[in-house]
């Protein structure tokens, strides 16, 4: 299989398994009456779509940044995309709370926010690393 198709399934499939994850991790989180009428409201809109592209531009990160961990270090495929994803997840935690720093109130009104989200977000980002480093070594 030429490698360009490979890493557009795992890109594919790393987007999904992320954004699936980030919904399921919300989910338990929010509570289930309200969240889905939210979460309806919220796919119609513009910013729905640019944080599903979002995604899928972390998910082709975390793919590249797999492969170049097989590569250079020869890390296991699966291991690597899970570090990968973990690594992803953390520098797009980094911009966000760089964006909204200020807003949340500083570092004291940031850090209760950010430690229980942060780990319900790298979470669903390095299983579908593993996953997609998982299955790139399948498709081969």
């Amino acid at each position: 299989m030429p490698r360009w198709v490979r890493f557009l399934s795992c890109t594919v499939t790393g987007a999904v398994l992320s954004f699936g994850g980030v919904l399921l991790a919300a989910v338990a989180a929010e509570r289930p009456p309200g969240f889905w009428r939210a979460l309806q409201a919220f796919a119609v809109t513009p910013g729905f779509w640019a944080l599903a592209l979002l995604f899928c531009l972390l998910a082709a990160g975390a793919v590249a940044a797999a492969r170049a961990l097989v590569s250079l270090y020869g890390l296991p495929p699966a291991a690597a995309g899970a570090l990968g994803g973990a690594v992803l997840a953390t520098c797009y935690l980094a911009a966000l709370v760089s964006r909204h720093l200020d807003a949340w109130g500083g570092w004291e009104g940031t850090l209760p926010r950010l430690w229980p989200a942060a780990l319900w977000i790298a979470l669903p980002f390095a299983a579908s690393g593993a996953a997609s480093g998982w299955l790139w070594e399948r498709l081969d």
